[in-house]
């Protein structure tokens, strides 16, 4: 057995082993080390550092852009993060006055309202993984993963986890730890590990949406779609197909291109790829593109699902092991919140390690629920509103539609409903905002009529 923890229960202080070094884990793992003596990251793939995507994100290749809120939380574990990562290449953005959305077939007004950071993922994930192990109290075990729980011999408290090199078994090794983090992903491996040892597993909210990505990066001409720096274009009902255009590091833009239902994801052939995006794009956007220099091939991403586990609600829980990040709680990833709720949850984290580590399983979990229920709230009724979601009644899924259709008709008109529109996206407000009497009002004057009434 490999010790790598000083065991010291009662304090706290000791070892903390965290499984999976995405973002999730990188920002879990910065709570920890304020906290812990040790934190050991264990990460399945190797880092290359060369800007390419991990095979254990395999969304790696496609847009990814952190909210305001989620740049406010990382500049709140990492002081300084927004502007070394603009000086490092990423670009920065201002919503809305820099980008244009299309919501529902409607323009939103553009609002100043706050800075969102667009870089790829692994550019984003290289740095974060070089701050948080540039940590005096941090090791990171690459070429890693983590096969099983280490228990006491009743069971009611994880003490590591049993370590191997991938499909060797043979160099299996036990790790000894006082705090065991899985950040292991969607799978859902921590869940799993708690059937085994006796206990219920959480339930789990899933929610079909079979959507799939193709994306590109390319180089395109300076000022090629003007000032903007950012074009999203939503799904409708009517058309259940979405592009999402975006400036990240070093002046290279990312295309992403997305589909729900089968009929609708977009092709991989990049004569194909390219005739699917004009579809979508505006005049300008798609002028840029067809002089665009490609530099990648075309990426695909399949998301069939969404899905929450609900480890709040469990009644017994082993001490000595959580699991954070898209393990608790993995949105539809066209609405870009993926990377700010894992960062909330670690924020949440780091609240419940300053009351000490006494019950940290139940407390962090009630916690993290609390940080992503609108989140969820906001993006599974999104979701609901397209008819090729399956489990929505017709006439639920014809009401939300009508809603965010009439709602974003206000949008495009009215800088403060635009706001609570981008709000309750970007979760720097509640999604509550969109029932403030203001934009009620707003809705209701924009709801489609019937025909008689016309």
């Amino acid at each position: 057995m490999v010790n790598l923890a000083r065991r010291s229960t009662e304090t706290g202080t000791g070892h903390a082993l965290v499984l999976g070094a995405g973002i999730g884990g990188l920002c879990a793992a910065r709570a920890l080390s304020e906290v812990f003596d040790r934190v050991t990251l264990v990460e399945r793939d190797a880092s290359t550092g060369d800007g390419a995507a991990r095979r254990g994100v395999p969304q790696g290749a496609h847009v990814h852009s952190l909210t305001v809120r989620g740049a406010d939380v990382l500049e709140g574990f990492f002081p300084g993060f927004v502007d070394e990562f603009a000086a490092d290449g990423a670009t920065l953005v201002n919503a809305l006055s820099e980008v244009e959305i299309v919501f529902f077939g409607s323009l939103l007004c553009k609002v100043p309202l706050g800075t969102v950071l667009q870089a790829s993922r692994p550019f984003l994930e290289d740095r974060l993984r070089a701050k948080v192990c540039a940590a005096p109290n941090v090791t990171l075990l690459a070429g890693r993963e983590a096969t099983a729980p280490l228990t006491t011999p009743d069971r009611t408290r994880v003490t590591g986890a049993r370590v191997a090199v991938p499909g060797a078994p043979g160099t299996a090794e036990d790790i000894d730890a006082d705090l065991v983090v899985d950040a292991m992903g969607r799978a859902g491996r921590g869940a799993t590990w708690l059937r085994t040892l006796g206990y219920d597993k959480p339930v789990e909210q899933r929610m079909r949406v079979d959507v799939a990505y193709a994306s590109r990066r390319y180089r395109l001409p300076a000022g090629a779609i003007g000032a903007d720096k950012a074009l999203l274009v939503g799904a409708t009902p009517a058309r259940p197909r979405g592009l999402v255009l975006t400036r990240q590091e070093n002046d290279l833009w990312v295309l992403s291109l997305y589909g729900f239902g089968s009929g609708h994801h977009p092709p991989t052939d990049p004569d194909e790829f390219l005739l699917f995006a004009q579809e979508l794009a505006t005049a300008g956007a798609w002028e840029a593109l067809r002089h665009a220099e490609p530099v990648t091939g075309v990426a695909t991403f399949a998301y069939p699902h969404s899905v929450r586990r609900h480890f709040h609600r469990l009644r017994r829980l082993p001490d000595g092991l959580i699991s954070i990040g898209d393990a608790i709680c993995s949105l539809n990833p066209i609405y870009g919140a993926g990377m700010t709720v894992a960062a909330l949850q670690a924020e949440a984290l780091r609240a419940c390690l300053a009351d000490g580590t006494r019950n940290l399983p139940r407390r962090f979990y009630r916690s993290a629920a609390k940080s992503l229920q609108l989140s969820w709230l906001f993006s599974t009724l999104a979701d609901r509103s397209m008819p090729q979601v399956p489990g929505t009644r017709p006439a639920l899924a014809a009401l939300l539609a009508k809603s965010f259709r009439a709602t974003m008709q206000a949008a495009a008109t009215d800088p403060a409903i635009a706001t609570a529109v981008w709000n309750a996206v970007s979760l720097t407000g509640s999604p509550a905002e969109l029932a403030h009497p203001r934009v009620l009002a707003g809705t209701l004057r924009n709801w489609p009529r019937p025909p008689s009434a016309r």
